[in-house]
Parts: structure tokens; C-alpha cells; sequence
């Protein structure tokens, strides 16, 4: 199953609001599904656990022992099991919880620590077949918390802020995916480059899209432009779908009459259309 970290080492690109957005709209694309192939886990890597406030607001917290830190630095680690909670808003959709000064103290211990890199990949392994998607959200910088996140995935998705300082810190992230590449994960993926937080009227916009493109041809998803609505939706505790959602909402309906909730719905849909052709790719072997 698809495990995809969300990754950028610039902070303000739009990692969390990429990664909460994604796991909703997955969550309530897949929601008719039946059994695991409808569930999606969201797992913030961030100890300032943003994505956590957004998606899980009231049990995105727990102690130290029974968060997220506690994976990465117990040995043997607790069982991952107990720990999962369900979303705020969607019942297909689960977290970890997160302990804000726990996994800041585990950015700190883990480079002292036995497998340090692979530590959030063993804990995963045993849940990876409940869920149909595991989202991942990083810290904004190089590190063990980052490496961990990509060693555990299957693929990355990269938010690009459309400025020439986000398009200038690729060069350190394609060396840190390499580095995993070679000694972890030769399989990792790049799903894509998503332009963010997009002002197109911008002649700076338009011309970063364009190399963007250039250098990355195939690559560059459709972007997500910026918008005071995912600013709202993030402060009052919720995605964007279920902050803005439909009249009515349709089976399998994402999108309502805002941009942002068009805008990601492509992004869900991309997603979706790409593991499904994988999918019949396998079976066809």
C-alpha cells in the first residue's frame, strides 16, 4: 500500500496543508470502500504537530510513552496498534498522536540511537496492510525525523513554494531522496513536484512554473494556488473539505464551489488514478 511523504527542507511551502488535505480527500474518496481499503493514516513527523491540530484537534496529544517519539526511540518499541485514533471529521481517517516536547527530545536522541534511520519503518510494518494510504508530514528541516519519514515511504510528494528561494532548496533534497535511494528505499518514489502557494499574476509565479517544468518535465502536478480559505479551514481545526464542503454532498463527491477544494480534489484524484494503474500494472506481471 501507498505510504507517501509529504517532503521539503524549506519550511512555509505548504507541506501540512498538503498533507492534511490529501489524507481528507483520500479519506473521502475511498470512504464507500469497504474494509481497509478505505481507511488512510495520517502520521505528522513534525513535532510542532500542526498536522495533528487540523485533522485531530482534542486527540492529536498524548503522553510521551503513547505518542509517536515513543516509536522512534523505545527499544523494543511499544506496540503501534493501541496508539491509532480516529480523525476529527472523517471516520476512515486516523492519526498517531503526538507529544510536542516528546519528539522534540526524540529529534534530539536519535542520532545516538541503534538503526536510527529505519526506526519509523519497523514501527509502521506491522499496520501497513490496514490501510489503504499512509500520509506522512516532515519537519521543514535535513535530519533524522525526515530520513525516517522517507525510509518509510513508498513515495514522495514535494510541495515547491513558487518563489526562487523554494525552487532553490530542491538541489539538498534530491541529494538527502538520493542518499535514501542508495543505502534504504532504491524504490522511492517521486510522485511529483506540487506548485504552491501559487500567485499567478505574479510574472515570478509564471516563470518559476516554467522552469519548474524545464527541469522536472513529466513531473509538475497542477497547483494549488493560495488561498485564505485553507488559512481558515487550518486555524479553525479542519480540512479544507469539510470546511468548505458541498451543498449536498454526492457519493464520492470532493469538491465544492471553492478553488481550494477543486484544487486538491485534482491532487486526490492524480493520486488515486496513479496507484490504481500501478496496481493493474502488478497484477498484469
Amino acid at each position: 500500500m501507498p505510504t507517501i511523504c509529504i517532503a521539503n527542507e524549506k519550511g512555509g511551502v505548504g507541506k501540512t496543508t498538503t498533507a492534511v488535505n490529501l489524507a481528507a480527500g483520500l479519506s473521502l474518496a475511498l470512504q464507500n470502500s469497504s474494509g481497509t481499503s478505505g481507511r488512510v493514516l495520517l502520521v505528522d513527523m513534525d513535532p510542532q504537530g500542526h498536522a495533528l491540530l487540523a485533522a485531530a484537534y482534542g486527540s492529536h496529544n498524548a503522553d510521551g510513552h503513547a505518542s509517536l517519539s515513543a516509536l522512534l526511540t523505545e527499544s523494543p518499541p511499544p506496540s503501534v496498534q493501541p496508539m491509532i485514533r480516529p480523525s476529527s471529521h472523517h471516520p476512515n481517517l486516523f492519526v498517531i498522536p503526538g507529544s510536542r516536547s516528546a519528539m522534540v527530545e526524540a529529534a534530539r536522541l536519535l542520532p545516538t540511537l541503534m538503526a536510527n534511520e529505519s526506526r519509523l519503518q519497523r514501527a509502521l510494518a506491522p499496520i501497513q496492510g490496514q490501510f489503504s494510504y499512509i500520509i506522512i508530514d516532515t519537519p521543514p528541516t535535513t535530519g533524522d525525523l525526515l530520513v525516517n519519514a522517507l525510509v518509510a515511504a513508498t513515495h514522495v510528494l514535494i510541495p515547491v513554494e513558487t518563489s526562487y528561494l523554494g525552487v532553490s532548496g530542491l538541489l539538498e533534497l534530491q541529494r538527502t531522496i538520493d542518499a535514501v535511494r542508495l543505502h534504504f528505499r532504491p524504490d522511492l518514489e517521486i510522485l511529483g513536484y506540487l506548485p504552491s502557494l501559487c500567485e499567478e499574476q505574479r510574472s515570478e509565479t509564471r516563470e518559476i512554473l516554467y522552469q519548474l517544468q524545464q527541469r522536472y518535465p513529466g513531473q509538475v502536478l497542477a497547483p494549488i494556488h493560495k488561498s485564505t480559505e485553507l488559512s481558515y479551514a487550518h486555524s479553525s481545526h479542519m480540512d479544507i473539505f469539510t470546511y468548505r464542503p458541498p451543498r449536498q454532498r454526492q457519493p464520492g463527491q470532493l469538491a465544492s464551489s471553492s478553488r481550494a477544494t477543486q484544487e486538491f480534489a485534482g491532487l486526490v484524484n492524480v493520486i488515486l488514478n496513479r496507484h490504481s494503474k500501478s496496481a493493474d500494472a502488478l497484477s498484469t506481471d
